[in-house]
Parts: C-alpha cells; sequence; structure tokens
C-alpha cells in the first residue's frame, strides 16, 4: 500500500474543487496518471498538476495527504467511502460532505458545512469549523446519520442541524442554535452559547456549560453518571426535555452541574 502526497503549489486566487480526487481513486494510479485527473477552478476544468505536486511514498494504509492551506480547496473528501485522508493545513468547504467510510484528520480549521450529511466514518478537526457542521443540505430535512465527528477547537452556528445519528464532540464554544431540529445522535460540548437545542426532537445534547435555555426546556430532574445514548458520563447532571415547542418532543438535554 502507499499513500499519495498533494503539495498545493499556491493559494489559488479562485476556489479548487477536488471532488472525486479520493484514496481508492489515486490507489493504483501512477503519478502521470494522478496529475492528470480533472478538478474545477472556477467555472472550468483544469488538470489536478496545474495546483498540486504529486509525491507517491509507502504506507501501511491506503491514504491520500493534501499539504499546504487548502482553505479556498472545497471538497475535500466529498462521498469518501473508505482509507484515509490527512491535511496538513487548513481545508475548504464541504471537507466530508456526504460521507459514509474512512477517516480525515484536519491539522487546521474547516470551512462551512463540513461533514454535510455525513453517513459514516470518522473526522477529527484540530483546528476549529465553520458554520452548519454535521448539518443537512439546505433545503433537506435529513442531516448526519452516522459517524462520529470531534473538534478540538470552536464551531460556528447550527452544528448537527437535523441530526437524525451519529456523534459529535466539541472541545470547544459552540454557537447559537447547536443541535437545531435535533431527530437523533448525541452532541457533547464543552461550552454552549443560546438557543441550543432549537426545535430539536429527538435525541441528546450532552454540555458543561450553556449561555442561555430556550423556554421550551423543562427541568425532568438530576441525575449521577448516567448511560446517555450508549455512552457512560461521568458527575452529575441536570436533565431536561425538549423541544417542547414542537409537537412530541423527546429530545433530551444534560447539562453538567
Amino acid at each position: 500500500m502507499r499513500e499519495v502526497i498533494l503539495k498545493l503549489k499556491e493559494k489559488p486566487d479562485l476556489c479548487l474543487e477536488v471532488e472525486g480526487i479520493l484514496p481508492n481513486v489515486v490507489a493504483g494510479k501512477s503519478i502521470e496518471e494522478i496529475k492528470n485527473l480533472p478538478i474545477q477552478y472556477g467555472n472550468r476544468m483544469v488538470k489536478l498538476s496545474e495546483f498540486f505536486d504529486v509525491f507517491i511514498e509507502k504506507s501501511e494504509v491506503p491514504r491520500l495527504i493534501f499539504e499546504g492551506d487548502m482553505s479556498r480547496v472545497k471538497r475535500i473528501g466529498f462521498g469518501m467511502k473508505e482509507g484515509e485522508i490527512i491535511v496538513k493545513g487548513n481545508a475548504g468547504m464541504y471537507l466530508g460532505a456526504f460521507m459514509s467510510g474512512g477517516k480525515i484528520v484536519v491539522k487546521g480549521d474547516v470551512g462551512h458545512f463540513s461533514a454535510l450529511n455525513m453517513k459514516g466514518g470518522e473526522i477529527v478537526i484540530e483546528g476549529n469549523a465553520g458554520d452548519y457542521l454535521c448539518a443537512s443540505y439546505r433545503g433537506d430535512w435529513r442531516g448526519m446519520s452516522g459517524g462520529m465527528v470531534i473538534v478540538k477547537g470552536n464551531v460556528g452556528k447550527e452544528l448537527g442541524s437535523y441530526m437524525r445519528g451519529g456523534k459529535i464532540v466539541v472541545e470547544g464554544l459552540a454557537d447559537e442554535f447547536a443541535g437545531v431540529c435535533m431527530k437523533g445522535g448525541l452532541i457533547i460540548l464543552n461550552k454552549a452559547k443560546a438557543r441550543i437545542g432549537a426545535s430539536m426532537i429527538r435525541g441528546a445534547i450532552v454540555v458543561n456549560e450553556v449561555e442561555e435555555l430556550l423556554p421550551g426546556f423543562f427541568e425532568e430532574g438530576e441525575v449521577e453518571n448516567p448511560e446517555i445514548e450508549g455512552e457512560k458520563f461521568e458527575g452529575r447532571f441536570k436533565i431536561y426535555s425538549g423541544d417542547h415547542a414542537e409537537r412530541k418532543a423527546k429530545g433530551k438535554l444534560y447539562i453538567r452541574i
């Protein structure tokens, strides 16, 4: 097995889209074949070699490495099903969108709409994430349904919008509307701003600190060392049900005491 390294020559003026450049796609190709793969630059298709230098090294697993500031490189790992991607720098929008397997590790920040409609696999973001992480595609009511996303920094607005399954862990601060319209899964937060769990119906949110609760959440008591969505938590928590602004709301919000 081997790893393919794509080193960005310079930060592009317009956004690049690398949908289809995946570990399993480049695994059996020569350097020349990889250089000739099509990517999109603005409104035209170009060869990958126009913006990337390509290197191949031995590896224990099929791995694709992006090196450089990829903040204007969109759709890294889009639709990924297997293998591993490492981004040594920042990544643009739609990272890991519609992903169903494999693993992505980002050494920097990621743009908006990352892990959109994610179905499986794992994403680790060592920096911050933009708005709509693990959310649904615009106009769709089906968000993340499986897999796991870990963010070591902060996240933007509407984290896990319309989430139906899977697990999200945020070690920093989550902006407003985390878990909005949530219908399943588990979100674990360190700190959250206001409107957490707005319009949620099912699923669970666990948080250490929250700025403000919506009036649709009703306190149901306290619990110690709970098991939530199949996962054990240590400590004492207040339990809230909601969001009762919605009919048949069965969502649970756990706030550490």
